[in-house]
């Protein structure tokens, strides 16, 4: 389905007062959730990569040491609250 078809099928589900009503709102979340998948992928996938960078950079420093540690997780706590800052200032 392309883009510009999904609100135009969607309104003609919503307003066909002939089909039953649980069918037009099974139909109408479908169609929603495929919108919504399409624009949060990119976002999910984006904030699991960050989480698994910051896990697997704490892992390899928890092995060289505690001060070590701390330091990593204040830096990627530091390098993750400045990223969120661009894009609340960009937003």
């Amino acid at each position: 389905m392309a883009d510009g078809e999904a609100p135009g099928r969607l309104e003609s589900i919503l307003t066909d007062s002939s089909a039953p009503l649980a069918g037009r709102v099974w139909a109408a979340g479908a169609i929603e959730l495929r919108m919504l998948t399409r624009l949060a992928a990119p976002a999910v996938v984006m904030y699991m990569i960050n989480y698994l960078m910051s896990m697997s950079t704490q892992i390899f420093s928890g092995h060289l040491g505690s001060l070590e540690l701390a330091a990593a997780s204040l830096g990627n706590t530091g390098v993750q609250m400045f990223a969120y800052g661009l894009m609340v200032h960009l937003v």
